[in-house]
């Protein structure tokens, strides 16, 4: 996005809802070649990367089902959730790593790759997110919970199937 619009909370909202970068006015023509090229790496770095096979199309939790091939999130009573891109790749990262501590690096990693750059700790935006989707009480978490200093930490068993 270029914009000018430079307010922190609408710098975090374009990025959630899809833009790969912000960069507001008065800009540096250098930098913003520089954040295109950035771009394309990243993204010619995910169309080279292999793709894995699933061979287990959904993981359970918590009377959750994470349909992984049709990337659908269904409740105990087997209500459509709708989840942005991110949050379910965010929500999958959790999944694939139950009860371990991912830091923040780490699901950024996991969840959209290790060439995606974060901006201003918009993992802890999309969590948030997540949490108001999946708790009963998103002020008192019982899947996802912040572990200070270190990250988060998913706790429901996961299984396959």
């Amino acid at each position: 996005m270029l914009t000018a619009v430079a307010d922190h909370t609408d710098r975090v909202v374009g990025l959630e809802v899809g833009a790969d970068d912000y960069l507001t006015k008065p800009f540096d023509q250098r930098e913003l070649l520089a954040r295109v090229k950035a771009v394309l790496r990243r993204t010619a770095a995910t169309a080279a990367a292999p793709k894995h096979e699933v061979t287990r199309p959904s993981l359970c939790f918590a009377g959750w089902r994470l349909d992984v091939v049709r990337r659908e999130l269904r409740s105990a009573e087997n209500a459509l959730v709708l989840l942005s891109g991110a949050e379910f790749d965010l929500l999958l990262a959790f999944a694939e790593h139950p009860r371990q501590v991912l830091t923040r690096e780490q699901l950024i990693d996991v969840a959209r790759g290790s060439a995606h750059v974060a901006f201003d700790r918009s993992i802890d935006v999309q969590v948030s997110r997540l949490r108001y989707k999946l708790e009963q009480d998103p002020k008192n978490p019982s899947l996802i919970r912040t572990v200070r200093n270190a990250g988060y930490m998913f706790l429901p068993q996961v299984t396959r199937g």
